[in-house]
């Protein structure tokens, strides 16, 4: 009881803390919010990477709160990621990026399973995905949803919070998951966006990621038809194991 009130407490804390801080934005720039949704509404990726490097130093703090804002608010967080390779430089925007994205994931998970329960049910029912739920509560699984390039993170919170996963589980799951579509969807934003300078490099990146991705798809889809069909032999031997004998005297 007491471990459980301590995870509770540790629960409120960290979505206080969210709060307080976005709200704080808010009271010091009153046209943030409303700047940063024109732009990417817009899809201005050149204007929103001039208004962010405009906060200088800042910039790094500005960068992981939106996207964490994204995460929290379902909104997408690509726009960001696009971004952050050609303001910070490419590995520092995939690691800026990577702990936007686990902090803003793990918050949203949190006020999901405990407060916006209905609201993630009725996500999962809209794409027909209810049934899968169970699958959600195993790590391998939520590692590998986490790790889809552009998948929409909102959907497989939804999953994650209404499954059986444990938190520090989706913590893990989490933290390694990302790792490989905040590489990608940085690096292919960073190339885009100079599209003329890394043409090239776009298209093998590009190239690299359709036949790594394709192959692991390809690897699990044969494997859930082995076992369907093992499961279908075990199931025929098991009737005729357990079929009653006609054999006459």
């Amino acid at each position: 009881m007491k471990e459980k009130t301590m995870g509770l407490s540790v629960k409120l804390c960290v979505l206080c803390a969210a709060v307080l801080v976005l709200g704080s934005i808010q009271l010091i720039l009153p046209d943030f919010y409303g700047t940063m949704w024109q732009l990417v509404m817009q899809g201005d990726l050149d204007g929103l990477t001039r208004y962010i490097t405009s906060f200088g130093y800042a910039a790094v703090l500005i960068s992981i709160l939106m996207i964490v804002f994204a995460n929290v608010t379902g909104l997408p967080s690509i726009p960001f990621l696009t971004v952050n390779g050609i303001i910070f430089g490419l590995v520092p925007g995939i690691v800026i990026s990577w702990v936007g994205e686990v902090v803003g994931i793990e918050i949203s998970f949190l006020l999901t399973r405990t407060l916006f329960r209905k609201q993630a049910k009725a996500i999962i029912e809209r794409n027909n995905m209810l049934e899968k739920l169970d699958s959600y509560s195993c790590i391998r699984t939520m590692m590998m949803a986490r790790s889809i390039p552009y998948s929409p993170n909102v959907l497989v919170t939804a999953l994650g919070a209404l499954s059986r996963i444990s938190q520090r589980d989706h913590m893990f799951a989490n933290l390694i998951g990302k790792i490989p579509p905040v590489i990608v969807e940085v690096w292919m934003g960073h190339d885009l966006l100079r599209f003329r300078e890394y043409s090239g490099r776009l298209l093998i990146v590009a190239g690299i990621v359709v036949i790594v991705y394709g192959a692991i798809w390809w690897y699990y889809r044969r494997r859930e038809a082995f076992d369907a069909e093992t499961d279908t032999y075990a199931t025929i031997a098991e009737k005729i194991e357990n079929a009653p004998s006609n054999h006459g005297s």
